[in-house]
């Protein structure tokens, strides 16, 4: 009986897999999640600070607790500025003008 001859195109291409195979090992044991959408606090805080001082102008206290952060899921559950400052920038409960303060709003 003679023995299986691969060509070497056939070889290179199982090389390639199995590099690819390991690569993607790999990025699944470090965590790696190219559609997480994680959002830091400050990023979130800017967001909704800059969305105040354009939508707004830094009168009207309305827009802090009225208008949605238009962000990205995140894991925070925040979706109004007024809830950020209450829950994560130590701004008392319904302290309007102390969410403007952070926001650099006077």
């Amino acid at each position: 009986m003679k023995g299986v001859e691969l060509p070497i195109n056939v070889l290179v291409v199982v090389a390639i897999a199995i590099i690819v195979l390991l690569g993607v090992v790999v990025l699944y044991f470090i965590g790696f999640n190219p559609f997480s959408g994680s959002v830091s606090l400050t990023s979130l805080k800017n967001a909704g600070c800059s969305n105040y001082s354009l939508n707004y102008n830094c009168g009207s206290r309305g827009g802090i607790t009225t208008k949605t952060l238009s962000l990205p899921s995140n894991s925070y559950g925040v979706f109004t500025l007024q809830t950020l400052c209450e829950k994560y920038l130590g701004v008392t409960v319904d302290d309007t003008a102390g969410c403007a303060r952070v926001c650099g709003c006077l």
